[in-house]
């Protein structure tokens, strides 16, 4: 792994961490993600799980629109050498990939806790 996707990813997880008690507007209101995973049970405890990576996907998403933005903005400044554009170009273009990634594991996991909470609610 590179050492700019170890950044990026490490960026992530504490970002992740610091921010895991997001309220979610329901029961689960004021809990972290990591107990919201060790109690789900029902549809509607998936269902919020769901949200929340709906929110942390969307989050990654517009990171890696931000991205891919400042190389372009990068790109467009030829008079700080062919080099260093290059440079920070690829830098950019590296993380808008890894946030891409980010966000389809996000997505997945979202999509994972719907089908856990249809589980959940065909068992009942």
């Amino acid at each position: 792994m590179n050492p700019w996707t170890r950044i990026v990813l490490v960026t992530v997880l504490i970002t992740s961490g610091a921010y895991g008690y997001v309220p979610l507007g329901s029961a689960q209101e004021g809990k972290s993600i990591d107990q919201m995973i060790a109690e789900a049970k029902t549809p509607a405890d998936h269902e919020t799980i769901a949200t929340y990576y709906d929110r942390e996907g969307q989050a990654a998403h517009e990171k890696q629109v931000q991205h891919q933005k400042m190389g372009a903005m990068y790109a467009k400044r030829a008079k700080a050498g062919p080099k260093r554009i290059a440079g920070s170009v690829a830098h950019c273009m590296a993380i808008a990939g890894q946030f891409e990634y980010i966000a389809k594991e996000y997505e997945a996991l979202a999509q994972m806790h719907r089908t856990m909470a249809t589980s959940a609610l065909e068992q009942k």
